[in-house]
């Protein structure tokens, strides 16, 4: 998931928005949250934390990286993870937790958690998929005539033969994808044979490791239809280039941020009130402000202007399809050897 290169509002009072938050986690830290760089460690820095500071009297550490940097922490830890919160993509969260080193929430200490639409919290409150970044089909307006309405127009619509981008395996949305194609196509979403057979017969297509590699082959016109998250076309949009993307009619996929207890971790209360803060209703929908994320928490309200842009929100987020990844994750390995044999 790639966030916005928007401008946004800190929206606190200057003695809040002056403090100090120190990036990485030194020896005396104790609540220790990971979160990505870029406008991500901007928005933690600036407002997520100066925020939950001031409503819990609680002063985090942050440790800003990739995912594969934090899941590379948790398991050299051994017997105390230098996290309390892990966040990462659901899937990556799913083998984590199939490790060992996660713990279900108390969910009496996250109150908020029953103000989100439970396809994101997981069973026995084993993990909630807080940030959620609906991903639709993207398409150049000045080059596709028929947009697309559905997923199967990648394979009925002559004009994207041979003009299709798709996210490299290494990347959560090509896994999202091979999923959906498996549900759509064949018997589940774990059907692989079968969405390996229907994926091969849209080649050759464009592969991408990441969405702004998915936004420059759709600027050059290597692709003109990809699976994409909302964030990188409203970007592009923002910018004035000539593309769209729509939700199709089975439903939409989404990179879910999964937020999980590390067990651990140290300052567990702590831990458990950052989640919290984290699925408020306001700090949802300033996240939607500034990321084009669809708000998790039912309460969040959306403005006119930006459910134009984003319409996936409230009564509709039941067309994200959130899979359940324990099935997946001692194939993982054998999946992504497959497709990086099949799909060249």
């Amino acid at each position: 998931m790639r966030l916005t290169r928007r401008d946004f509002a800190v929206g606190m009072t200057a003695s809040i928005a002056s403090m100090s938050l120190p990036r990485i986690a030194s020896a005396q830290s104790q609540l220790v949250v990971p979160t990505y760089g870029g406008l991500w460690a901007k928005f933690w820095e600036e407002q997520l934390l100066p925020g939950f500071s001031a409503a819990t009297g609680i002063q985090p550490q942050i440790d800003v990286g990739l995912g594969k940097d934090f899941v590379s922490k948790i398991r050299a830890g051994g017997g105390r993870s230098p996290y309390s919160v892990f966040m990462g993509n659901e899937n990556i969260a799913a083998m984590l937790r199939a490790e060992g080193f996660f713990e279900p929430f108390d969910l009496a200490k996250v109150p908020n958690a029953q103000k989100v639409f439970p396809q994101f919290v997981n069973k026995d409150a084993a993990g909630i998929r807080a940030i959620v970044s609906p991903i639709g089909l993207a398409y150049r307006t000045d080059l596709v005539k028929t947009p697309p309405t559905s997923w199967h127009d990648l394979w009925e619509n002559p004009e994207f033969k041979g003009k299709t981008g798709l996210y490299q395996i290494g990347n959560t949305g090509a896994v999202l994808f091979l999923r959906l194609v498996a549900e759509l196509f064949g018997k589940s979403p774990d059907d692989f044979d079968t969405a390996f057979s229907k994926i091969k017969e849209l080649l050759p297509f464009t592969q991408a490791s990441w969405s702004g590699e998915v936004a420059t082959a759709l600027m050059r016109g290597d692709a003109i239809v990809a699976p994409v998250d909302w964030t990188e076309i409203m970007v592009l949009q923002d910018k004035g280039a000539p593309v769209a993307i729509v939700a199709p009619k089975e439903g939409v996929l989404a990179f879910e941020q999964s937020f999980n207890l590390v067990a651990t971790g140290a300052e567990k209360e702590a831990a458990h009130a950052y989640v919290n803060y984290v699925i408020d209703a306001k700090v949802q929908q300033d996240m939607a402000k500034a990321f084009y994320t669809s708000p998790s928490n039912k309460e969040s309200v959306v403005d006119e202007a930006m459910a134009t842009r984003t319409p996936i929100f409230g009564d509709r987020m039941t067309e994200i399809k959130s899979y359940d990844w324990n099935s997946y994750v001692d194939k993982s390995a054998e999946i992504a050897d497959r497709w990086n044999r099949e799909m060249a």
